[in-house]
């Protein structure tokens, strides 16, 4: 008798558990981490640094899809960030000049503009910045609604769905060592624009070290994400904020400054628009994209003033033609340069031209010192020399034949057209 209550039971209640399982599936929101790091170029395994061990990153991008035409909206933080941060050029909200501060300059975002996590929020995520480096200088005054709620990671991680936003100083200066994965200096891969001396090797070793103890600070936090049983229910996306502090990079709109690390990292079971290990060509504006696809996958509203798009997934919307950079005063140097880029050319506006490359960049790094001292000597050749020189007022390179962007082509009359 016992025996066939039981069976009558499972009987009725099989079509709630279906009805109920059914239910939890169609409602299951992914948890989206992104991790984003400070002044980092493509220096990693995956993207074809060989002097570099970056295990996790390279995992992730093994498990995921790793993008090798990001870029980002300008060549320092605050800018970019404050980009991220709203889903618009640092220009549409007044952010282009690097770190705008009150009483000097004091403004709020324009009439209608919120950073997007409030759109995250209102879908019904719990929204943190858990981690210990927090940069939050956007150019603009902190809106009323804050930006980010949680400051905990065990009680953000709690609340699912979640939205973490989680920063790392590295690879930013100054560049710590990493006594685990020492890199050979004698062995790292000079650009065509950068001079073989001892000081350029010294300083690109040390932030391509830096780049390792990063990874091994990623690991840790996936590893945290694995142990509370949340991996496989995570969107990860991994990028950089600008291109990193070393000669020709960061405060350029060549791509060593403004090319960004992507790793998207989707569970299987949340349906990703591609296999492991993908590998994506197709432009991505990391300023303008991030935002809308972040708002898309959390089952929000975008607004209509972002112009981005939803890069990833199976909505994924078309990949634009051009993407456009920007770059203005750095700190106490007044410049003005505006870029335009397909996949396979660049060009170049320069406001200022009297000015050096010298002028307007990080001036002072070792690199960039020593190498000054061997021009004022007359022993550059002419891509290393051309650093120290003026600027031309307009630049044009075809990045297929040119990747690192040494021959202006503006006036190659072959290029005429």
């Amino acid at each position: 008798m016992k025996t066939v209550l039981r069976l009558l039971a499972a009987l009725l209640l099989a079509p709630l558990a279906a009805l109920q399982a059914a239910d939890a599936a169609t409602n299951t929101r992914p948890n989206i981490l992104w991790i984003l790091v400070d002044d980092i170029g493509l220096d990693l395994g995956c993207y074809g640094r060989k002097e570099v061990h970056t295990p996790n990153l390279d995992r992730l991008a093994a498990e995921g899809a790793r993008y090798t035409r990001a870029f980002t909206p300008a060549s320092v933080c605050s800018p970019c960030r404050s980009s991220f941060i709203t889903g618009l050029y640092p220009n549409q909200v007044f952010s282009h000049n690097m770190r705008i501060y009150a009483p000097l300059v004091k403004h709020a975002l324009p009439e209608g503009v919120e950073c997007f996590t409030k759109y995250i929020r209102d879908a019904g995520y719990a929204v943190g910045m858990p981690s210990k480096y927090q940069k939050t200088d956007w150019g603009f005054e902190t809106p009323k609604a804050p930006a980010f709620d949680i400051k905990n990671w065990d009680e953000l991680i709690k609340k699912e769905p979640f939205f973490c936003e989680y920063q790392f100083a590295a690879p930013h200066r100054p560049f710590l060592p990493c006594k685990e994965h020492p890199v050979d200096r004698s062995k790292v891969q000079l650009a065509p624009f950068e001079a073989d001396l001892p000081e350029v090797r010294e300083e690109l070793g040390a932030y391509l070290e830096y780049v390792n103890l990063l990874d091994m600070q990623v690991g840790k936090l996936i590893d945290q994400l694995k142990s509370a049983g949340l991996y496989e229910k995570t969107i990860i996306v991994f990028t950089g904020d600008n291109g990193p502090a070393i000669h020709r990079g960061k405060c350029f709109l060549y791509d060593r400054g403004i090319a960004a690390p992507l790793i998207v990292r989707v569970p299987a079971a949340i349906k990703p628009d591609f296999k492991p290990g993908a590998v994506i060509d197709e432009l991505v504006a990391t300023g303008i994209d991030l935002a809308p696809t972040f708002v898309h996958w959390a089952g929000g509203k975008t607004p209509d003033y972002m112009k981005g798009r939803v890069f990833f997934g199976p909505d994924k919307q078309q990949a634009p033609e051009y993407i456009f950079g920007l770059r203005d005063r750095h700190d106490a140097e007044i410049d003005r340069i505006r870029s335009v880029r397909s996949k396979d050319f660049k060009y170049l506006r320069n406001y200022y031209p009297e000015k050096t490359y010298d002028e307007i960049g990080m001036n002072n790094v070792l690199a960039t010192r020593a190498m000054r001292e061997v021009f004022k000597q007359g022993k550059l050749p002419p891509e290393q020399a051309a650093y120290f020189q003026k600027k031309a007022e307009e630049e044009l390179y075809d990045l297929e034949k040119d990747p690192f962007e040494l021959r202006n082509l503006v006036d190659d009359p072959a290029s005429s057209g």
